[in-house]
């Protein structure tokens, strides 16, 4: 990797203040820093695509002088770093009138140019950022933390102009009000495509493992139904991984391959708010008892494992169904 600027500055919202923290980019350490902060972004599956609003936007204008390496770049990032201590210093305020129990995480802004194999990125990533004791003259020092890095990046690929945006919270004030940026697909279109998708595969394994096929299907309706926000690795690790087939030869690891390149082939993102009316469309499952009786499941059902059991006694098969309410709608039919 090929560092052609780095700059930091720390943000603080409680002294309300964008301070430049002056790093030596050729030191050893640093270099360690940024290529691990890098390839934690870019092997992270948990992305989305963005492009920049119509117009000249604070922060698209400020990369073509980042990129130069301007003779006004410093001032301007630091522009940038007041921008986004504005947009946090909102945010907090926000949370705090809704009384939610939740903060503005501290860290410091980094911009990054760079080159890899040949390509030339920008980076801004807002980092953790701690204050630690010298050992030596017990005097308070800053400095980047090594183990917990990344909180929200954003990373534009020049030669493609490809946004790719990583944030766990999916945080509007970073990518709407700080970066300016349009989602390329909307959260309706991502929560219809994922769990079409993700149904479709599942499917192709339902005649053969069904009672695999419907414990699993079950469980990725609940996880839709059940979360604000989709997390492609977590939905894969809480549905898939975690899972203890019924059918010894049920092919977990196959599937869970087949998903895992699902956002690439079929182009939905990996973090989106879930659109709650777009898994209605996907829920519905329909269980053949006899000749026009049917068990229908409308929507997730916890714990429907331990609800639902095939049962074999003296050459009668049935399945019994735990459900008081159930009973006592037909309690009547009970033979005397």
């Amino acid at each position: 990797m090929d560092i052609r600027k780095l700059s930091l500055h720390k943000i603080d919202i409680t002294k309300n203040t964008a301070e430049k923290i002056e790093i030596d980019i050729k030191k050893e350490t640093i270099i360690e820093y940024v290529n691990n902060l890098v390839d934690e972004i870019l092997d992270s599956p948990n992305k989305r695509m963005y492009r920049f609003k119509n117009g000249e936007t604070q922060v698209k204008s400020s990369l073509d002088k980042l990129v130069k390496d301007d003779v006004e770049v410093e001032k301007i990032l630091l522009h940038n770093a007041e921008r986004l201590l504005e947009k946090e210093v909102h945010a907090h305020a926000q949370l705090k009138l809704k009384n939610l129990s939740v903060n503005i995480q501290k860290g410091s802004l980094l911009h990054l140019h760079f080159v890899q194999e040949g390509i030339s990125k920008v980076l801004i990533c807002k980092v953790e950022h701690d204050e630690y004791l010298n050992e030596l003259s017990f005097d308070k020092n800053n400095g980047l933390n090594t183990k917990k890095k990344v909180f929200k990046s954003f990373l534009l690929f020049l030669d493609t102009g490809h946004i790719y945006l990583n944030d766990k919270n999916n945080s509007k004030y970073w990518w709407d009000d700080f970066l300016e940026l349009n989602q390329l697909n909307t959260d309706d279109k991502n929560t219809e495509t994922s769990l079409h998708e993700i149904d479709k595969v599942l499917t192709a394994y339902k005649t053969k493992y069904y009672a695999d096929y419907l414990i699993v299907r079950n469980a990725l309706i609940g996880h839709y139904r059940s979360r604000e926000d989709f997390n492609f690795t977590t939905m894969v690790d809480d549905v898939f991984t975690k899972y203890t087939p019924i059918s010894i030869d049920f092919p977990k690891d196959k599937i869970i391959n087949r998903i895992v390149a699902l956002p690439d082939s079929k182009g939905f993102d990996t973090q989106f708010t879930i659109s709650k009316k777009d898994i209605n469309k996907r829920i519905k499952t329909h269980i053949k008892l006899s000749n026009n009786l049917y068990l229908n499941i409308n929507d997730y059902v916890e714990d429907l494992k331990n609800i639902i059991e095939p049962v074999e006694e003296h050459g009668a098969k049935y399945i019994k169904i735990l459900s008081t309410e159930g009973y006592e709608t037909l309690k009547a039919l009970l033979k005397k």
